[in-house]
């Protein structure tokens, strides 16, 4: 999958010449990093990247929780209130 329909698309010497101030310059935004005309690497901050992660985990409870429903794993509020 190719994504150079994004705007941040910089190839890696520009990494390289920038790095003290790609986290400025980067926020929440991730770059992709070409090499020989080749998408190779995306950089993004760690806030960016741990933020990503939390949205995965509470997606993968979503899906999850579906997964449950499907499968007829549910139980009535009369029947939750009474096991606390």
């Amino acid at each position: 999958m190719h994504l150079t329909s994004q705007s941040n698309v910089k190839p890696i010497s520009y990494m390289k010449a920038n790095a003290a101030r790609l986290r400025e310059e980067l926020a929440f935004e991730p770059m992709f990093v070409t090499q020989n005309g080749e998408e190779t690497l995306v950089v993004q901050t760690a806030e960016a990247f741990h933020l990503m992660q939390e949205q995965i985990a509470f997606m993968q409870l979503v899906i999850d929780s579906e997964n449950s429903i499907k499968a007829g794993n549910v139980m009535s509020l009369d029947e939750m209130l009474s096991d606390l």
